[in-house]
């Protein structure tokens, strides 16, 4: 049970404050708790032994719930917060302090729908779409003026409208009433977050494989055989309609999506087609943005370490990080898939833990450089083309070699005393379009039924593939 929901922002300052009783304690009261807590990393901050707080940091703005220690499902403050999160910038946009207390009475008439005695009620923004208005209640009131004058005119709307208007007890719970779109159209994106640990084993080449040059040469000299220690790919498929009336829809995808394991499904999904059909969705689509289904594979069940990084490679990035012996150099090598059609972005963050140790920047076949101090840097690369492999040459330099000048004026005690420094790890940040690593694909999306529609409407229909990095670590 939530008694109440206090928000602040970043120096944990009041911004917004809701309660169901005149009991609940105030915010400045539970300051002194949440401060101790702060340097702990858990999210709920126990106050007695009938309360705690469930706390949620979103960008700039902490999110606190009183909830009572007896409720039976401990994960509902996290589902509540993170679905008031969504209804808040499905309504006011970016979220930040300023905002919300420029719409707190908006705010406090969709906490009124969303909790019901201090139990999660209506969380569906699609339906509080019906229930609470855009406008806030300042904009009523400088608008009571014109509603006025219809009324004294007789025009306004009569007492039968106004029931049907709020007689929602018929209506699909995802889907707001009454929907009209001038444009009607419908977009698939399949989305795929790639999670892994690699550590490369770098064997070098003989010499005669090899090509010696004063210059940095496009030629391998090591060959690099990756391991993986763990991975696992997130998978999501988003949903935007823009359909007017009450259509029924049906998304077929290929043998891949009827094989995933223990999906999570939406609510306007036809649980009983997907039994009898597996991989068939049959739903009448939420109004905007929705996300149908989400899965997990786990690359860990894979059988054999060529065939976990296959699946990245053939579709995806895989990357070579070698460090030289007795060297503080180091190269990167980025190998992106045929397949991929356009690349978004790619971050290379360079980390080196020890605390003397400097990023350098030898050369680089591609993008910018730029140094983030502790010991962090950034290789980043906008429009590749197709079927380039990228190359970062650098260094790990100490602070006492800077300080010194040139490397070639340090002398051979400092460099022993310092030794070669190397760099701990890489992480990869990145977006692109094509094929997904697990091969799933939309075989077909219908309009089985176009209630409100019309039968000569054609809805225009796009699907898009993507592929993004989540924790794509690796490292020595």
């Amino acid at each position: 049970m939530i008694e109440a929901l206090y928000i602040t922002d970043s120096a944990n300052s009041l911004v917004y404050e809701f309660s169901n009783s005149l009991s609940t304690p105030k915010f400045k009261s539970l300051l002194p708790k949440i401060s101790a807590s702060s340097l702990t990393d858990s999210n709920k901050i126990s106050l007695n032994s009938q309360y705690y707080l469930y706390r949620h940091q979103e960008s700039s703005l902490s999110f606190y719930l009183l909830c009572e220690n007896d409720s039976s499902n401990v994960l509902f403050p996290q589902t509540f917060v993170q679905r008031l999160i969504e209804a808040m910038e499905d309504y006011f946009g970016e979220l930040n302090s300023t905002k919300i207390e420029a719409n707190n009475d908006t705010l406090t008439l969709l906490l009124y729908q969303m909790l019901d005695d201090g139990i999660p009620h209506v969380t569906d923004f699609n339906k509080l779409r019906d229930l609470v208005s855009y406008k806030s209640f300042l904009s009523k009131i400088l608008s009571g003026a014109s509603t006025a004058a219809t009324k004294a005119t007789g025009r306004g709307p009569s007492t039968l409208d106004l029931i049907k208007a709020n007689d929602t007890s018929n209506d699909i719970p995802w889907r707001r009433n009454n929907v009209r779109h001038t444009n009607n159209e419908m977009y698939v994106d399949v989305i795929e977050t790639v999670n892994a640990i690699i550590k490369p084993v770098i064997k070098k080449l003989k010499s005669d494989q090899t090509f010696d040059s004063a210059f940095y040469s496009s030629s391998k000299q090591y060959n690099v055989d990756n391991h993986m220690i763990s991975g696992h790919i997130d998978g999501e498929i988003s949903f935007l309609s823009r359909l007017t009336g009450v259509p029924l829809l049906e998304l077929a995808l290929n043998s891949v999506g009827s094989n995933v394991e223990f999906p999570s499904l939406h609510k306007c999904i036809n649980r009983d087609t997907w039994k009898e059909r597996r991989g068939i969705m049959s739903f009448i689509p939420p109004d905007g943005r929705s996300t149908l289904m989400k899965y997990q594979i786990d690359l860990n069940k894979t059988a054999t370490n060529a065939q976990k990084l296959s699946i990245i490679r053939s579709t995806s990035i895989d990357t070579e990080f070698i460090c030289h012996d007795n060297s503080s150099e180091f190269e990167i090598r980025l190998n992106l898939s045929q397949q991929i059609s356009k690349v978004d972005f790619i971050t290379v963050e360079i980390v080196c833990e020890q605390e003397e140790g400097q990023v350098k920047l030898n050369r680089a076949t591609h993008g910018d450089f730029s140094t983030k101090g502790n010991g962090k840097a950034e290789w980043n690369l906008r429009q590749l083309k197709s079927g380039v492999s990228p190359v970062f040459y650098g260094s790990i330099i100490s602070k006492t070699t800077e300080d010194n000048g040139d490397k070639d004026d340090v002398s051979d005690d400092t460099k022993k005393k310092n030794g070669f420094l190397r760099p701990n790890y890489i992480r990869l940040v990145y977006s692109h379009r094509g094929p997904v690593p697990s091969g799933l694909k939309v075989d077909s999306l219908k309009i089985i039924s176009a209630k409100g529609l019309g039968d000569t409407v054609k809805p225009y229909k796009g699907v898009k593939y993507i592929t993004k990095s989540g924790s794509y670590i690796v490292r020595l």
